[in-house]
């Protein structure tokens, strides 16, 4: 049995603890997981998880699909992908990085559509924004690529601006980089700015709520809740890659990579 607790950090947000409580465990998911990456909550209320299930072979990552309760409908929903990191869906298209390419299939069906060759090193994980412009990062560089609508290719702000770059999130002209630190873009003028103290990093997954409340996980880490305090969400078997939040259901779903399991944890 997991045990996670919540540690309230109040202001000035110097890294006190002022307070702890459990937190409210909805399930774990386990049993045919294969190092999990990434849980994208889908329309329908489906969760899709990648599995990259040995980062130096090709061919052996999948895709499994659960239901709100964390039960599988199908663990291999799509396979023969070789790593599949970062995932997101923009109007009816799933978008998959995998292996420094962006695999686009159609949803529901996971139809392929086509393959966009990215020109990175390590492509980590992927935004969509409104316009149809894609962001990937890439972990090995330091810097995000955007790849315009018609395919051409560039870095953004120019230069490398964010060591370690893994997890991204987009709202309109709000871009969030993770890395070694979590960055903000304003797309408006591409001015970059830090987010939070300089504990909150090794940032993988990013998320949003509808309040504008952030949410991260650090590679290995915890679930942290950006707000006025900070919320860090963790405890005994946590080790989170690429999380994601289910807005609707009011769970956030942390991936434990090497522990092979999905926990959904309720969120007020």
């Amino acid at each position: 049995m997991l045990t996670l607790f919540l540690i309230l950090l109040g202001a000035p947000l110097d890294g006190e603890t002022s307070g702890e409580e459990t937190v409210d465990i909805a399930w774990i998911a386990e049993g045919g997981f294969c190092e999990p990456e990434t849980v994208l909550p889908l329309p329908d209320d489906t969760l899709l998880v990648s599995n990259v299930c040995d980062y130096a072979q090709t061919g052996n990552g999948y895709l499994t699909l659960l239901d709100r309760d964390g039960n599988a409908i199908d663990w291999r929903i799509l396979e023969g992908l070789d790593a599949p990191l970062g995932m997101t869906l923009h109007n009816g298209q799933l978008h998959v990085v995998d292996n420094n390419q962006v695999k686009v299939f159609r949803w529901p069906g996971f139809e392929a559509i086509k393959t966009i060759a990215l020109e990175t090193e390590v492509a980590n994980d992927i935004a969509v924004g409104a316009d149809d412009t894609v962001y990937v990062t890439d972990s090995a560089r330091g810097e995000v690529v955007v790849v315009s609508p018609d395919l051409e290719h560039s870095v953004l702000t120019g230069e490398p601006r964010f060591p370690g770059a893994n997890g991204i999130h987009i709202n309109n002209d709000d871009l969030w980089v993770g890395g070694g630190r979590l960055w903000h873009v304003d797309l408006r003028d591409l001015s970059v700015t830090t987010v939070g103290p300089d504990w909150v990093g090794g940032i993988d997954g990013i998320e949003q709520e509808a309040d504008g409340t952030l949410q991260v996980t650090p590679v290995a880490g915890p679930l942290i809740r950006l707000l006025d305090d900070i919320e860090v969400h963790g405890g005994e078997g946590v080790s989170s890659a690429n999380h994601g939040y289910a807005e609707k259901l009011g769970l956030a779903l942390i991936p434990t990579g090497f522990d092979n399991t999905v926990i959904a944890i309720r969120l007020n």
